[in-house]
């Protein structure tokens, strides 16, 4: 008779690029936008562009609403930026096909400090191509979810600051 294995019991703890509160607060954001502009917002399946494919977070099952959902708490990264104004040129192209010409089209926010990060000629462009800016309320618990998840990811680079703390060799011009 073999010994029995000792099992260790399971890790509980989240890792830390666990985006699982982003996911529950984007369905929020989306269920929300459905409640009060169209009951029929999903998520969204891949659109031939020409030919290419782009997805939406979510539309409306008659294409009369397209949306991008940003769940971020607080001011956004310069990546992030970089993100939402993709999203923008992704969202005017949809708008510039004819079965989206007539399409409403928004960025749906889940904090006023993540919508105020978008400035400069990444709003400007919003507003040329009529892309929405829109902040929706979420839950207290949900945007603490939030908040605990981003502090979690927070990421440095290790390796940049242990080399910029190293000593550099200097080449001797003889």
């Amino acid at each position: 008779m073999t010994p029995a294995i000792p099992t260790q019991p399971a890790d509980t703890a989240k890792p830390a690029s666990d985006s699982q509160p982003q996911r529950d607060a984007e369905a929020a954001i989306i269920e929300t936008l459905a409640s009060q502009l169209v009951p029929d917002l999903a998520a969204s399946k891949r659109i031939l562009v020409g030919a290419a494919t782009v997805q939406v977070d979510a539309r409306s099952a008659d294409d009369r609403l397209l949306v991008e959902v940003y769940a971020r708490q607080g001011a956004l990264k310069p990546g992030q930026r970089n993100k939402v104004a993709k999203d923008i040129l992704k969202l005017a192209l949809l708008r510039q096909q004819p079965e989206f010409a007539e399409s409403r089209a928004i960025i749906a926010f889940a904090s006023q400090e993540a919508r105020d990060s978008i400035t400069g000629w990444i709003a400007d462009a919003a507003n040329q191509f009529g892309i929405e800016l829109l902040v929706v309320e979420i839950p207290e618990e949900l945007r603490a979810e939030l908040l605990t998840a981003q502090a979690r990811q927070a990421m440095t680079n290790i390796a940049s600051s242990a080399l910029s703390s190293a000593p550099t060799k200097q080449s001797n011009p003889t």
